[in-house]
């Protein structure tokens, strides 16, 4: 057979695999297909045909893991409404499964419907307007909460010290969503970003990673008309969000060099970002930047970059694990959408971030405090951690005086440190990192 003649055949068994493929490929759609026309024309109740579509789209994504997911129309405004930090609810922030079991107040807005009505951090909803929403999944259990303003929502918790569920009443508002919170509110409303303990010290607590958090953060670290002592970085309960508010966040204390990069199903590097020459911050000023187990995604790429490239100690817990990317795909013309994991994410040592479903405890995954600065906390301090912030978010709180004999004098200008070991491992971190700049001095 001649050179020519085996190319022939060559290219004909290529075509032929490719048509093979797509045939298989178009029966299991014409499959597909054929059962919805069954169970609409055959099935003993009438069946919806959207539903049906929504739970082929929402079983054939769950099966790929937990974050890959089928977004309805229904669904479609509230996800983009977190992310652009501004929808008609309550004004609480949510985590529920994977993360947690049970669907859970992270936080509540200042002045919200739900902080004028006493909902608080650690709250658990059992009910909905007298729904159960055990058993939904987590965006379904956060689409009740929402709705048109001045309508009400009836809620049914469970809170810690309770012995009885409570029932209360929430009427929706339209809710700007602030993604950076302070040390404390003031009596006008707005944050005080200088520590009690020391004012030279900046405190920062990043909510979630939106299209507004990284501009929010430039003006919170500019309010001071002096130059900082410190900064303290609290990503604690921030579940992420956008990659480009962390690395843009990133950016502000790097004065150039790698920050992240992505690999996709092969391995190779599908992008890397970088640092813009020059940084807001610099690079003599110390950060700390605080996390917990609940601290996932794009908090992950913030304390990991910072980690790896020796501009920050990281203080608190092991993170959550959470190192993949998911693009969001519009369907349906526009008014679907399905995220779908396309990436992991690497920080610039290249260890993989990522939690696996076999990982084990010992394996390398997450985040891992620096040396000598793991704090673990046990479940009544995480509550008393989480009051602490929410008192401190109220202008008229007005906190106890320090106890008698106490000397450590962080605590002595803010004695509520002692609910949040955390917080003050943090600020003994900006000790430690100051000695040592005089030591390598």
């Amino acid at each position: 057979m001649t050179t020519f003649n085996l190319r022939v055949l060559g290219i004909v068994t290529v075509v032929c695999l490719f048509c093979y493929a797509n045939s298989v490929r178009l029966r299991k759609l014409g499959d597909l297909g054929l059962v919805m026309d069954l169970i609409e024309q055959q099935y003993v109740d009438p069946a919806d045909p959207q539903a049906l579509y929504s739970a082929a789209m929402s079983g054939m994504l769950a099966s790929l893991d937990p974050y890959s997911g089928y977004i309805p129309p229904e669904s479609l405004q509230p996800f983009q409404a977190i992310l652009e930090q501004e929808f008609g609810g309550l004004g609480v922030s949510l985590d529920g499964p994977p993360r947690r079991d049970r669907l859970t107040i992270v936080s509540t807005l200042y002045d919200s419907p739900a902080y004028r009505a006493g909902v608080k951090p650690g709250d658990i909803i059992l009910e909905v307007d007298g729904f159960p929403v055990a058993d939904l999944k987590f965006a379904e259990a956060s689409q009740r909460l929402r709705g048109k303003e001045g309508t009400t929502a009836s809620l049914k918790l469970e809170r810690p010290g309770e012995s009885e569920p409570l029932l209360i009443s929430v009427t929706r508002a339209r809710i700007e969503v602030e993604s950076v919170l302070g040390d404390r509110r003031l009596e006008n409303g707005r944050w005080e970003f200088r520590m009690q303990a020391d004012e030279d010290v900046g405190y920062f607590h990043i909510e979630l990673f939106g299209e507004k958090t990284a501009d929010e953060l430039k003006r919170a670290i500019e309010s001071k008309s002096t130059s900082w002592k410190a900064l303290i970085i609290d990503v604690r309960d921030n579940t992420g969000g956008l990659l480009f508010a962390a690395t843009d966040i990133c950016d502000f204390f790097l004065e150039g060099g790698e920050i992240v990069s992505t690999k996709g199903r092969n391995g190779s590097v599908d992008e890397v970002y970088e640092a813009t020459p020059g940084a807001l911050v610099p690079p003599e000023i110390p950060i700390v930047v605080l996390v917990n187990d609940q601290s996932a995604s794009a908090s992950e790429i913030l304390a990991a970059c910072l980690q790896d490239r020796e501009r920050a100690i990281i203080v608190g817990t092991r993170t959550f694990g959470k190192g993949s990317v998911q693009n969001v795909i519009p369907l349906e013309g526009g008014n679907a959408a399905m995220r779908l994991t396309t990436a992991y994410y690497y920080p610039p040592k290249g260890r993989l971030i990522h939690r696996r479903k076999d990982a084990k405890p010992e394996d390398p995954w997450g985040v891992v405090p620096s040396e000598g600065f793991t704090v673990e906390v046990n479940e009544p301090e995480l509550a008393a951690i989480g009051e602490r912030f929410r008192l401190r978010a109220d202008p008229r709180f007005v906190p106890e005086p320090a106890e008698t004999g106490e000397i450590n004098p962080w605590i002595l200008r803010d004695p509520t440190l002692t609910n949040d070991p955390q917080l003050l491992r943090a600020l003994e971190a900006i000790e430690t990192f100051a000695k040592k700049e005089l030591v390598d001095k």
